[in-house]
């Protein structure tokens, strides 16, 4: 079995005995690490929508039993791990399996997928109830041969208890044994959120929504962390008690479940996005997207493009643009619970975006609410709640 120390959300550089006691030691992994990125685009690779009605055995693995690390309390099986609603559904039961109290699943791509670099994500609600710890994490393809914590491991999100808490980590061995290093954030861990980590040859850094809130230095194996310039596969999990959740399970509250709505992988791509250019959109209905100059919501049903058609590429930062109208000003996402409008006088989280760059030459936009831009087909307004980017949610640039 492995074994594996629970993450600890803290902003040090842990030095620790292979227990998981946790001691702090000032380092260099993380401070002054890769530096946030300008405008970038993205490439979708790999994806799980988990709109089945079965999990699809081709993507991902069943882990069956208890992992024998972190005093956890749970009997992983196949049984607590369903697809319904457009939800892949990982649920922890009060129910006594191979000498364990608690039920539970969890799944992992190992043999199946696995990436060295790029956008990792993943839309999730999670279960707020004493006792659980759910994950979303990654560990080196080579830890069969290398042991953990020489393969590394990337902790995306890591959630206990009932606190607002998110924690992001990373582990690996410094050289003379298991360190670490992460931090923390706080949401809303019930309601649906996008946690991510986007991860270069220069650092790791993790978003809640597209906001970052920690970044891990590993460039030029700073600090011994060359496991992070291989391959890894990815986790999904729901364990039961444990070093970081504790021992105290709230039996009243199970079951309980963790949602997961889609799992996205995207290469971060040379290709930038046209920041500081004007430009049009043509949906693949082969009319054009307009921002009808605030008069109404935007649509994608012009065949001349104009001015109206035409919007500048702005650089938000933290690889996010902004697409301003010639009304000057930016189109909002508007949270994707009402269409899409190009009023707002500044362009906070709903007006930005994320440039995602298809296959065929087309483009996606993502919004902070983790679904994509729509066209409609120019039948209705335009929105940003599909949480697929198929025909209507790829538009061609300036054509």
């Amino acid at each position: 079995m492995r074994t594996l120390c629970g993450a600890a959300g803290m902003l040090l550089l842990v030095i620790a005995a292979p227990s998981c006691k946790k001691n702090l030691k000032a380092g260099d992994a993380g401070a002054g690490g890769s530096t946030i990125p300008r405008a970038i685009a993205y490439q979708l690779v790999w994806s799980d929508e988990f709109n089945g009605s079965s999990l699809n055995t081709g993507n991902w693995n069943i882990d069956v039993g208890n992992p024998g690390v972190n005093s956890e309390q749970e009997y992983y099986q196949a049984a607590n791990i369903t697809e319904t609603g457009g939800n892949l559904v990982i649920t922890a039961r009060q129910q006594s399996v191979g000498g364990q109290p608690y039920t539970s699943g969890k799944i992992e791509t190992s043999g199946k997928f696995s990436t060295e670099y790029g956008r990792i994500e993943a839309r999730m609600a999670l279960p707020m109830v004493t006792g659980t710890w759910p994950a979303f994490w990654m560990l080196g393809t080579d830890i069969g041969t290398v042991g953990w914590p020489n393969c590394g491991e990337i902790d995306i999100m890591e959630h206990v208890n009932t606190t607002n808490t998110i924690l992001g980590t990373m582990h690996w061995n410094g050289g003379s044994g298991h360190v670490q290093y992460g931090s923390s954030t706080t949401t809303t861990p019930g309601d649906f959120h996008v946690y991510a980590v986007e991860w270069n040859p220069q650092g790791i850094n993790w978003y809640v929504d597209n906001t970052l809130y920690v970044t891990g230095n590993i460039s030029n194996n700073i600090n011994n962390t060359g496991a992070f310039h291989a391959p890894f596969y990815i986790i999904l999990n729901l364990a039961i008690g444990g070093t970081l959740s504790g021992s105290t399970v709230d039996n009243g509250s199970l079951p309980t479940s963790m949602l997961v709505d889609y799992v996205h992988v995207y290469n971060i791509t040379n290709a930038s996005p046209p920041v500081g250019q004007t430009i049009t959109l043509k949906g693949s209905n082969g009319l054009y997207v307009t921002s009808n100059n605030d008069d109404s919501a935007m649509a994608c049903n012009r065949t001349t493009a104009q001015a109206w058609e035409t919007f500048t590429v702005g650089d938000a930062g933290n690889g996010l643009i902004t697409l301003k109208g010639s009304n000057g000003l930016f189109v909002s996402s508007n949270n994707g619970t009402s269409p899409l409008t190009c009023d707002r006088t500044t362009a906070q989280a709903w007006e930005q975006f994320r440039w995602i760059s298809n296959p065929d030459g087309t483009i996606s936009l993502q919004g902070s609410n983790g679904d994509y831009v729509s066209s409609n087909n120019g039948v209705g307004f335009m929105t940003c709640d599909r949480t697929q980017a198929q025909g209507w949610e790829e538009f061609r640039v300036n054509q």
